[in-house]
């Protein structure tokens, strides 16, 4: 890793945050306990070990970075030690010395805090040891910055979708009658660690028959049978780095509605990556998956975003539909996963992780798609 990796990407949100108009001395940034751990803080910093419970960043406009580090993360946060200057505290208290020691400079100071991941505590504590700052937003810098990945994140994405897409035909292979959701999902999670991933990115999704029509649909102990739908719905994380990749098959012989909604979502997909051309808003993309699905008998039943960013969060930010107001760049790294979902019957989603490139779209989940009957 660069030695002026963790500047570069300080002054990365700095510059975004300037051009916002929230200008600030420091920013500021506190994990409070899993899972209320702010992502940046590993962003900023590169660190690929460790938790970080309780602990505290300080990165300056200039790119300086202070880390500060419980005893027992100190170890893995002193492999960034080139990067960033470590301080090691003994408790709440002794942080909260080291921090008005640290970074209080006599005057009125504007702290940068990260509002998507500060809990409330972090926050009053924060209004203690610096009662006269004034404290700035600069959630919004730190999540454009994020959006926007540099070739080494991309590299983690990348491997971390390929471990993911191995992983599909080695599953279809283990499919049998009477195999639980529960069953299907371990065999996904064990069998990415296995092929180098730390673990699964999110909690997988398995869902037979019925419940495939439920897209957050938590595996159960519902059985495999002959004529249903299977949906998976999995991912792999890779040095802090995730991927989401969903793909459906039919355990058997396909009825021909089945198989009439695999093909439409199948278009769906395609048309999808397709519209994923730098410069487009990311709203007019979901509006042209909606309106073609929306075109079929089948108006109504694509209920979620088109997509949505990905990165060290399986959720990384900002959405593929006209919630988002922001445009497709370079380098931006996001799902295209529609889906038809009907009640009764079943759903199919396909889901594909994808970097925004100059000429088209870079597919990083290369798992089949073409309509498969197990």
């Amino acid at each position: 890793m660069p030695a002026n990796f963790t500047k570069e990407r300080v002054r990365k949100i700095a510059r975004i945050a300037e051009s916002e108009g929230r200008k600030f001395d420091f920013i500021l940034l506190k994990n409070a306990t899993e899972p209320h751990l702010d992502l940046s803080f590993f962003f900023i910093t590169g660190l690929e070990a460790g938790l970080f419970e309780g602990c505290a960043l300080a990165a300056y406009p200039d790119g300086e970075t202070r880390v500060y580090s419980s005893k027992l993360e100190e170890q893995s946060a002193l492999k960034g030690g080139k990067r960033f200057h470590v301080t090691t505290f003994k408790d709440r208290n002794n942080l909260a010395g080291l921090l008005k020691k640290d970074l209080s400079d006599g005057g009125s100071l504007k702290i940068g805090i990260n509002s998507n991941e500060l809990t409330h505590k972090s926050f009053e504590d924060f209004k203690n040891i610096f009662p006269e700052a004034e404290f700035i937003d600069v959630s919004s810098a730190i999540v454009r910055a994020r959006m926007i990945k540099d070739e080494h994140e991309i590299a983690a994405i990348r491997e971390s979708a390929y471990i993911a897409s191995r992983v599909f035909p080695k599953l279809l292979d283990n499919l049998k009658d009477g195999m639980t959701e529960y069953e299907a999902a371990a065999f996904l999670n064990s069998t990415m660690q296995s092929l180098g991933a730390q673990g699964p990115s999110f909690d997988t999704i398995v869902a037979f028959g019925e419940n495939s029509a439920e897209p957050h649909y938590s595996p159960g102990s519902v059985k495999l049978k002959k004529g249903q739908f299977a949906l998976f719905d999995y991912g792999a994380k890779y040095r802090r780095y995730c991927s989401d990749i969903t793909r459906t098959v039919v355990y058997g012989k396909a009825s021909k509605q089945q198989r009439e909604v695999y093909n439409i979502v199948m278009e769906a997909n395609q048309l999808g990556i397709e519209a994923s051309k730098i410069g487009t808003k990311a709203g007019e993309v979901h509006k042209k998956v909606l309106k073609f699905i929306d075109a079929t008998k089948y108006k109504g039943r694509f209920i979620h975003s088109t997509g949505h960013t990905i990165g060290l969060a399986v959720h990384d930010g900002a959405v593929i539909h006209p919630a988002f107001n922001g445009i497709i760049e370079e380098n931006m790294v996001f799902t295209i996963e529609p889906g038809i979902y009907v009640p009764g019957f079943g759903g199919v989603r396909i889901e594909d992780d994808i970097v925004a490139r100059k000429n088209k779209a870079e597919v990083l989940t290369t798992a089949s798609k073409e309509f498969i009957e197990v």
